[in-house]
């Protein structure tokens, strides 16, 4: 299997899932719609086993060296640029330093990285996993919105996640912890990661969106789609008394 992580990226989404269950108290102690189940975002998290962070478990100069081989093995030989073939390159040899040093201490390079492959394709896996428990229900939960569309009389279309700064310059959140958001009204934000509380219904629905930015576009995975029938700007809790 040719990795197709980055050992930042899956560290990444392990911060993610931590910052899920620690967040900000997003969709905690708001007013929300009569009738709807107010949910918090590791709600839609199903229970599994815990799964140790692999790689930081590993001492520091196998680390590295595990990075070396993930950029190596993440760009593999083709038509690359000038530049990132003397980088490839350059990763190959110390891919091959450090697999004859570590060899020397007893330890196998190439089974530290299949190691790594399995435990990130677990965590991957675990990220798509969903809560059937709100399929079809009437849900009311906070977060940060991410317009698919850009337009100033307002859009109905966005993405929901846990926390601010989500899917920008950095790996997205699991699909599990993304909401595809259709408005039954425009709702025209006034800044992006605007902070809001939103009521619909919830339905278990797997959904990829273009998010486009100044610079491109990102395909961001999302686990829930979110019919909503209302959406209110939230600060979560600070200021109540």
């Amino acid at each position: 299997m040719t990795s197709r992580f980055i050992f930042g990226n899956a560290r990444s989404t392990l911060r993610g899932i931590a910052l899920i269950l620690a967040v900000l108290g997003l969709g905690c102690g708001a007013a929300f719609s009569e009738g709807a189940t107010q949910l918090k975002w590791e709600m839609l998290i199903p229970p599994t086993e815990p799964l140790a962070n692999f790689p930081e478990g590993l001492p520091s100069e196998q680390q590295e060296a595990l990075r070396s081989v993930l950029y190596w093995k993440g760009h593999p030989s083709g038509e690359l640029s000038e530049e990132f073939a003397l980088q490839r390159d350059e990763a190959k040899k110390r891919v091959d330093a450090d697999r004859e040093t570590l060899s020397k201490q007893g330890v196998d390079l190439d089974a530290i990285y299949e190691r790594y492959v399995a435990w990130a394709t677990e965590v991957e896996r675990r990220g798509t996993l969903t809560e059937k428990t709100y399929d079809g229900k009437r849900v009311a939960i906070a977060g940060y919105l991410l317009p698919l569309d850009f337009d100033p009389a307002g859009t109905t279309e966005f993405l929901l996640v846990p926390y601010f700064g989500a899917c920008i310059h950095e790996p997205p959140p699991p699909p599990n912890q993304v909401i595809y958001l259709k408005s039954s009204t425009p709702f025209a934000a006034t800044s992006l990661f605007e902070g809001v509380m939103i009521t619909g219904t919830m339905r278990v629905q797997s959904e990829k969106k273009d998010l486009s930015f100044v610079d491109g576009s990102s395909e961001v995975a999302s686990g829930y789609l979110l019919e909503g029938e209302s959406i209110e700007p939230y600060q979560g809790d600070e200021g109540e008394e």
